[in-house]
Order: structure tokens, then C-alpha cells, then sequence
């Protein structure tokens, strides 16, 4: 092929990334003041065989701008948290995923909440729904709310533009994402 025919060849794709290019800014400067995260799946089970729990959260990465509010829209019959955390305790692994329990970032969740006794280590209903460790809002690791089965509920992000956030389920672990905060 000769370079003229190359470069013809090419042409269509070098002006659609110079468009995606000139997209994207502006996306990112129109970032939602309003996202749903959708909490789904079901779990799995089969005798001497295996459980498989296929619950996560909808999305592995969510975009709201900075004050504005995300919404999380339980489609499962169990009870989640969506909790901040740092990138470092997210699990990667099995082994990470059950260390999250047990003097782990779940175990402090849900202390927290009220749903461990921390004397007695006995599990029972969260007495606190939502908490902020720092001002009211979700906005650094700790911040927390406890939601029931097929329930809808509300945060309002008041991290600053330009922030990531990662989160989790306390209660499963292995759902987990990020917020990118425009």
C-alpha cells in the first residue's frame, strides 16, 4: 500500500478522534448534578456444588458533579450500605475481600452504623442509617448510609470537583466502584 493510499486510509479515523477529542472536554464539563447507581443481581445456590452471589452495584464508575445527588435504587431483596473507603481497601482478592471483616473496613462500617455491638461482637439491626464523619455529605472515607431491600435512597455529594471516591458494600464486600466528581 502505498503512503498516499495509507494516509487516505486513515484520514476518516485521525477526524474521529480529533471529534472525540473536542467531545469529551465539553462532557466532562456537563457532568450531572443528578446520577442513579442501581444495586442488582441475585445470589445462587446449588447443593454440594456451589454459592454464587451475583450482586453489585450497576455501574464500576458513576460521574455527579460536586453538590449534587446521587441516587441508589436497591432492585435486591437484601440490605446494603454504600460506604466510602480508600482506593488501598478495596479487595482485589478473596483473601483482601474476607479481611475486610474482622478489624477490616466492614467490621469499623458497621460498628458505626450499630449493627455490631462492639463489646460483645453479637450482629443486630444498624441503629445508625447515615453517617458523616466529617460535614454533612458524602465527601471522604467513612461517609456511610444503610438502605434496605427494594428501597430507593438519596446522598448528596459535596466532595470538590475534580475528587475520585471509591466505595463498597460493607455487607458485600465485593461491590465496589468509583464516584469521579466533575
Amino acid at each position: 500500500m502505498s503512503r498516499r493510499t495509507l494516509a487516505r486510509a486513515a484520514a476518516p479515523a485521525l477526524g474521529l478522534a480529533i471529534a472525540m477529542a473536542a467531545v469529551v472536554p465539553a462532557t466532562a464539563q456537563n457532568a450531572p448534578s443528578k446520577a442513579t447507581l442501581n444495586v442488582v443481581g441475585m445470589a445462587e445456590f446449588k447443593a454440594n456444588r456451589y454459592v454464587k452471589d451475583g450482586m453489585r452495584f450497576g455501574r464500576d464508575i458513576t460521574v455527579v458533579k460536586s453538590g449534587g445527588t446521587l441516587t441508589i435504587v436497591n432492585k435486591t431483596d437484601q440490605p446494603h450500605s454504600f460506604s466510602l473507603v480508600k482506593k488501598s481497601q478495596l479487595a482485589r482478592n478473596m483473601a483482601q475481600m474476607q479481611g475486610c471483616f474482622g478489624r477490616g473496613p466492614c467490621d469499623e462500617l458497621a460498628v458505626t452504623h450499630g449493627a455490631v455491638n462492639p463489646e460483645t461482637g453479637e450482629e443486630q439491626d444498624p441503629t445508625i442509617p447515615l453517617v458523616n464523619v466529617g460535614k454533612e455529605g458524602f465527601d471522604q472515607p467513612g461517609d456511610s448510609v444503610v438502605f434496605g431491600p427494594k428501597s430507593k435512597t438519596k446522598v448528596k455529594i459535596t466532595a470538590r470537583k475534580g475528587t475520585q471516591l471509591y466505595f463498597l458494600c460493607a455487607i458485600h464486600p465485593w461491590m465496589q466502584g468509583k464516584l469521579d466528581v466533575k
